[in-house]
C-alpha cells in the first residue's frame, strides 16, 4: 500500500510537469490531463477508490482555494488591477448573477426541483474558478491587459459563490430577501477586504525584518492560513482576503510610494533592512507549492467524477447548466463590454475563461453532506459542469491568438 502511494505521488507530479511542458507546445491546459488522469486512477481503473477520498474534498478544497488565490494575488500589479477594478468588479457580478438565473431554470426544467437548495447549487455552478483561471491565464495569456481583469474577477467569483451558498442555507428558517442577501454579501466582502488591508500592513513591516531568516515562507504562508480561516470565522470572505493580501505583498514599495514622503521617512526608518520589496525567494517557494496543490487537486477533481448512467434527467439537465453557462458568459461579457467599454479585439479572451472548479465541487459536496435525505446527484452535476466548461475554455483558448498589447514588464 505505501509503495503504491509513492508511486501515486511520483507519478501525479511528473504528469504534472509533462501537462505544462504540454501546454507550452500547444496552449491546451493541463487542467484536462489531469482530470483525465484522475478519472482513469478513480472510476475506471479503482486504484483509488472515488469514496475513500470525497470526503476530504471540504478540507482540501479549503487549502487549495486558500494556496492557489494567494499566488493569484502576489502576481497582481497594483497599477493594472486599480485600472480594472471597476470593470472586474461588474463583469463578477454580473455574469455570476445571470449565471444563476440561468442555471437555475435548468435545473428546474431538467429535474423538476424547486426552492432554496436549488438555488444553492445554481450559486455553487454559477461562479468561475480562480484556481484554474490564475494559472491558465498564467501561460496563455501572460502578457494581456484583461489579466488582471479576470484573475480579480475569478476571485470575487468564488467569493460571491460561497457567501451566497451560505447565505442561502444559513436562513432556512426565515425568509431571505434579495436585500438582506445582498446585505450579507456586502458585509462579507467589507470584512475580508479590511482584514487582508490590516494584516497586509502588519506582514509587510515583519517581512523586512524576516526576510532574512530561515523558514520566512513557512511563516507567511502560516498567516495566510489563519488569515483565511479567522476571516471565514467571522462570516467575511477569506477568498477576497487572501487574494488582496497577497497583491498588498506583491506591491509593497508602490503602496508604500503613495504615501506623503514625509511620513513615508519615518515609515521606512522602521522597516528593517529587507524594505517592503517582495523577497525572491518567497515567489518562487510559493509557486513549486501551488504547483504542487494544483497538480493533486486536478487529479483529484477526476478521481471522485461520477457518471450518471442512464438518468436522462440528469443528462437533460448537465447539457442544459452547460449551455446556460455558455449563453450566461456571452451576455455578460458583450454588456460589461459595452458598459465599460472592453475593446472588442479583448472580448474573446473573456469570453473563453469562464470554467468552473474547486469552489463549485467544494460547494456542491457540502450541500449533498447537509442534505436531511437522499435528493439529486448534485455532485455528479457538479463535476459534469466543471468538465465541460474546462473543455469549452480549452477550445476557445486554442482560436485565441496571443494578444498583441504586452503589459509593462514590472507588471508581468
Amino acid at each position: 500500500m505505501a509503495a503504491t502511494l509513492l508511486i501515486l505521488l511520483g507519478g501525479i507530479i511528473g504528469v504534472g510537469f509533462i501537462g505544462n511542458l504540454f501546454f507550452e507546445r500547444t496552449r491546451i491546459p493541463s487542467v484536462l490531463l489531469l482530470i483525465i488522469i484522475g478519472i482513469v486512477l478513480g472510476p475506471l481503473t479503482r486504484i483509488v477508490p472515488p469514496e475513500l477520498v470525497r470526503p476530504f474534498m471540504p478540507a482540501f478544497g479549503a487549502v487549495a482555494l486558500t494556496i492557489i488565490l494567494f499566488e493569484g494575488g502576489l502576481d497582481l500589479d497594483l497599477k493594472h488591477t486599480l485600472e480594472q477594478a471597476g470593470r472586474a468588479i461588474l463583469l463578477a457580478f454580473v455574469s455570476f448573477t445571470l449565471a444563476m438565473f440561468l442555471i437555475y431554470y435548468a435545473i428546474t426544467l431538467g429535474m423538476n426541483e424547486h426552492g432554496r437548495i436549488v438555488w444553492a447549487v445554481a450559486a455553487a455552478l454559477g461562479c468561475t474558478s480562480a484556481p484554474i483561471v490564475i494559472p491558465v491565464l498564467a501561460r496563455a495569456a501572460q502578457h494581456s491587459p484583461m489579466r488582471p481583469l479576470l484573475v480579480v474577477e475569478s476571485a470575487l467569483s468564488d467569493a460571491l459563490a460561497v457567501m451566497a451558498v451560505l447565505a442561502l442555507i444559513g436562513f432556512e428558517q426565515t425568509e431571505l430577501s434579495g436585500s438582506l442577501l445582498a446585505g450579507q454579501l456586502g458585509k462579507s466582502m467589507l470584512i475580508g477586504a479590511g482584514a487582508a488591508i490590516a494584516g497586509g500592513l502588519i506582514w509587510l513591516w515583519l517581512l523586512s525584518h524576516l526576510s532574512t531568516r530561515p523558514f520566512f515562507y513557512l511563516m507567511t504562508i502560516g498567516f495566510v492560513f489563519l488569515l483565511m480561516g479567522a476571516v471565514e470565522v467571522f462570516h467575511g470572505s477569506g477568498a477576497l482576503a487572501v487574494l488582496i493580501f497577497g497583491m498588498m505583498l506583491a506591491n509593497g514599495e508602490a503602496l508604500v510610494g503613495i504615501i506623503n514622503p514625509r511620513i513615508r521617512e519615518k515609515i521606512a526608518k522602521s522597516f528593517g533592512e529587507g524594505g517592503v520589496a517582495l523577497h525572491p525567494r518567497l515567489t518562487e517557494s510559493h509557486a513549486e507549492v501551488s504547483f504542487l496543490t494544483r497538480s493533486f487537486f486536478f487529479v483529484y477533481l477526476g478521481i471522485i467524477f461520477q457518471w450518471p448512467g442512464s438518468d436522462f434527467r440528469m443528462w437533460l439537465t448537465i447539457a442544459l447548466s452547460a449551455l446556460a453557462i455558455i449563453v450566461g458568459r456571452e451576455i455578460a461579457v458583450q454588456l460589461t463590454g459595452w458598459v465599460a467599454r472592453v475593446p472588442a479585439q479583448h472580448r474573446s479572451l473573456l469570453n473563453a475563461m469562464l470554467p468552473r472548479g474547486l469552489a463549485t465541487a467544494v460547494l456542491a459536496a457540502m450541500l449533498v453532506n447537509r442534505a436531511t435525505q437522499p435528493g439529486p446527484a448534485w455532485e455528479t452535476l457538479a463535476t459534469f459542469v466543471v468538465v465541460i466548461s474546462n473543455v469549452w475554455m480549452t477550445f476557445r483558448l486554442l482560436k485565441i491568438r496571443p494578444e498583441q498589447e504586452p503589459m509593462p514588464e514590472e507588471a508581468v
